[in-house]
């Protein structure tokens, strides 16, 4: 690639431990500022459509970075809350990743 150097190509080469970091960072803000139960599970549900839906648009490559930064956004999340369970903020991003994956997967002919 011309006129790119070694050092503008850090961000391609560790995309993963960015986005990592990074989700990890807003997880954590995130469970820190938000005080409603109702809305801290509508975050974490949506998190888990997220991560659902990026796992199967990465199917036949390898989704193992996705579920990775799913898991850091999840971790940061559980690392900050303030009030519900932890186990239930869990299994509800669990619950709703698995359901997007299954619809995703259920709705292919629509794409």
């Amino acid at each position: 690639m011309k006129g790119l150097s070694k050092e503008g190509l850090v961000f391609f080469e560790s995309w993963v431990e960015i986005s990592f970091f990074a989700l990890f960072t807003i997880g954590f803000v995130l469970g820190k500022l938000l005080v409603d139960l109702a809305v801290m599970y509508l975050i974490i549900a949506a998190a888990g459509l997220i991560t659902g839906r990026l796992v199967y648009l990465r199917r036949e490559n390898d989704p193992l970075p996705y579920y990775g930064i799913g898991a850091a956004f999840l971790i940061g999340f559980l690392l900050g809350h303030r009030i519900g369970a932890g186990i239930i903020i869990a299994a509800i991003f669990a619950v709703a990743a698995f359901l997007s994956y299954r619809a995703h997967k259920a709705l292919d002919f629509l794409a």
